[in-house]
């Protein structure tokens, strides 16, 4: 082994500065350097653990204080109105800003008004002569960089995408970096932000943007939405990475954009793919109802007479159809294990002829 490593660490006698050499020096060793103990500057003692205390909600199970938190939706899906609803409703110990670079003429009046009459500052860089959200991100680089405590302070940007350019891995990646540092200096941030054009494999929604979004914020929550004949929307919350006991929780706007927290949570993502099941099986549906109206009654009647649907799929579509939640026969055990079905609307006069029987159940 290489001596040059040894005269660096090693007290050198007449004997050289091999250990081995020195054995008759009881305390030759002992004057060897010490290992560096520079990892306890880095250890947080007992005390100020627990000042760091409990997460506190802003907003309950959606921002928690001093997280950098992304909520992801498709275009229209209430992101800002949600977003809006929330901040006005910030606990008023905190100083609520609110940057919006995604709003016209008009919407910005409405948002600056809003957020007068609800106590909370309304930023609009595109709407002041010569400024811009680059200008904004360019004073969040300065706070960094200056320090402070920053943990009464809870800021909205909408959206991302006006910040960095979310599909540059090196811009997206610094901005994190600054955003990072002012959370950890106790700043609360919500990014709004959204979805790719192309699902998922598992079917759904998908962050614009490069993976170090998700990796770097501390929440990631996408928003599920189905929109009403009156234009108003259901909004439900799917928390997709977590640093805390978030649950799933469901709003309701109303046509004129007013807010409220639903007693019950609404799985929407889950009635979109019943409803996309329906729409694959109408076939098979509409044939099963005709069977059952011409007198088909068991399951190989069934089945015989839709040939060409293929066996299989013909059972599974009736046993999917049977169960309450999304019922259209009723399925009752026989002896032997076989079953019987009947229509739950079926009309009771049985002198009436299958086509009205058919017309009626379509309609």
């Amino acid at each position: 082994m290489p001596s040059s490593i040894r005269t660096k660490v090693l007290r050198v006698t007449e004997n050289g500065n091999d250990p081995n050499d020195n054995r008759g020096d009881p305390n030759y060793l002992s004057t060897a350097p010490q290992k560096p103990n520079w990892m306890n500057d880095f250890v947080m003692t007992q005390e100020q653990i627990e000042e760091l205390g409990n997460p506190v909600w802003v907003f309950s199970d959606v921002i928690i204080q001093g997280h950098l938190i992304t909520i992801v939706g498709p275009p229209g899906c209430g992101k800002t109105a949600l977003a809006m609803s929330m901040a006005s409703e910030v606990p008023k110990d905190y100083e609520v800003f609110y940057v919006n670079a995604d709003v016209s003429g008009a919407g910005a009046k409405e948002a600056a008004l809003f957020a007068a009459e609800h106590k909370f500052t309304m930023m609009l860089p595109d709407m002041k002569q010569g400024m811009s959200m680059d200008d904004v991100v360019e004073h969040l680089v300065d706070m960094n960089m200056c320090g402070g405590d920053f943990s009464n302070m809870v800021f909205f940007f909408d959206t991302l995408k006006k910040m960095t350019d979310v599909i540059n891995k090196s811009k997206s990646k610094e901005l994190l970096k600054t955003l990072r540092g002012l959370s950890a200096k106790g700043m609360t941030i919500v990014l709004l932000a959204h979805t790719n054009k192309h699902k998922g494999d598992d079917g759904k929604d998908v962050f614009e943007g490069t993976g170090d979004l998700r990796a770097d914020v501390d929440e990631m929550i996408y928003l599920e939405s189905v929109r009403h004949g009156d234009n108003s929307l259901t909004i439900s919350t799917r928390p997709d990475k977590t640093r805390g006991d978030f649950q799933p929780v469901t709003f309701e706007m109303a046509k004129d954009r007013t807010i409220t927290l639903s007693n019950e949570f609404r799985d929407i993502a889950k009635e979109r793919e019943v409803q996309r099941q329906r729409e694959r099986d109408d076939d098979y549906i509409e044939f099963i109802k005709e069977a059952l109206c011409d007198g088909c009654v068991t399951q190989n009647q069934i089945v015989k007479y839709c040939k060409g649907f293929g066996a299989k799929k013909i059972r599974e579509v009736l046993k999917r159809y049977s169960h309450e939640s999304r019922q259209i026969w009723q399925a009752t055990r026989r002896e032997k294990n076989s079953w019987n079905y009947k229509l739950v609307n079926e009309i009771p006069d049985g002198n009436q002829e299958s086509r009205n029987c058919q017309k009626l159940i379509i309609q």
